[in-house]
């Protein structure tokens, strides 16, 4: 299966399960599909091989996780040489990755994998409280188990406080044994990631307008990977900003993605240009750098980018 069948296989299950996704066309985004349902929120990067997946995208991938309190996925297909595995879940600098048939029983069958892959082999988590119980409930003291589980003392003791991962091997057996499932499941729709919020602009341009916008009292969060240059916070406003010299084809482009990803996130997009006349792409305003020096704080510059969208819909529809 090529990218392109597999990004679009991603996006009808998700929308067969009820999400409404936006999909982005830009070369080495940190995200391919943003979907929501409800209060989840997915921001997914598809990959055929996850290898592919390179720090900085996953750093940003991140980023936007922790930002909008979402979860971020990897959905492929490979790693190195071999298949990833149906119902195997796997990391990529920190963020779970799974085959398109795993997200389909999480979110079709309502079933959450147990099993995650790591040097070595496969492994699962297991409920270390209820595996004291049984062990004491059939009198196997912990020597005794340990020994016909093939494991050390040591281990056994780290499987029952929940601190030690367990082989699937031993997992299966343990399973067997007390005819109990044990196996702790992985929720992949709420992963919670640690990401390093404070990124240098990359340009004069971009620190010229971060400066600006925290100034007008805007936390502002760099994203190198993305059609928009940052995410901007007043509160529970959010604004998706992108930044450019001068109007180009690239500029619509991304100002287009912009508005796709912000109907889906409930958020604004705005982008600032170094030199431009004020106009509205897809609902998301450009508007000249200059025009931040007339804003007085962040509630006038959501003001203004709600009046001009305004603006543009009664061109539209008046």
């Amino acid at each position: 299966m090529d990218r392109e069948r597999l990004i679009r296989t991603v996006e009808a299950i998700l929308r067969g399960t009820g999400y409404k996704t936006a999909r982005m066309e830009f070369k080495g985004s940190c995200f391919d599909i943003v979907a929501s349902r409800l209060f989840l929120l997915l921001f997914i990067k598809v990959a055929t091989n996850i290898d592919a997946v390179t720090g900085e995208q996953a750093e940003d991938l991140k980023r936007l996780a922790r930002f909008f309190k979402a979860s971020p996925l990897i959905v492929g297909l490979k790693t190195k040489n071999a298949e990833l595995e149906e119902g195997v879940v796997y990391e990529r600098f920190g963020i779970y990755a799974l085959r398109p048939e795993t997200l389909y029983d999480v979110l079709v069958e309502n079933e959450m994998p147990a099993i995650f892959a790591e040097r070595g082999g496969f492994y699962v988590r297991i409920n270390g409280g209820l595996l004291r119980k049984l062990r004491e409930k059939y009198g196997y003291s912990i020597n005794e188990l340990a020994q016909l589980l093939g494991v050390s003392r040591k281990s056994l003791t780290n499987y029952e406080r929940g601190e030690q991962a367990v082989s699937l091997e031993v997992a299966i057996r343990l399973e067997e044994l007390f005819d109990e499932p044990l196996a702790e499941p992985i929720d992949v729709l709420h992963s919670t990631v640690e990401a390093n919020l404070d990124v240098t602009p990359e340009t004069p341009l971009e620190r010229e307008i971060f400066d600006r916008l925290k100034e007008l009292g805007l936390g502002v969060v760099k994203v190198k990977k993305a059609p928009f240059n940052a995410v901007s916070r007043e509160e529970e406003f959010r604004i998706l900003t992108g930044i450019d010299e001068r109007k180009t084809r690239s500029t619509v482009k991304r100002a287009e993605m912009v508005a796709e990803v912000g109907r889906i996130i409930n958020s604004d997009g705005v982008f600032i240009l170094e030199k431009t006349r004020t106009e509205v792409v897809g609902e998301v305003p450009l508007i000249p750098k200059d025009s931040l020096d007339e804003v007085r704080d962040a509630d006038e510059l959501i003001d203004l980018i709600e009046e001009l969208k305004k603006e543009i819909k009664k061109g539209l529809f008046g």
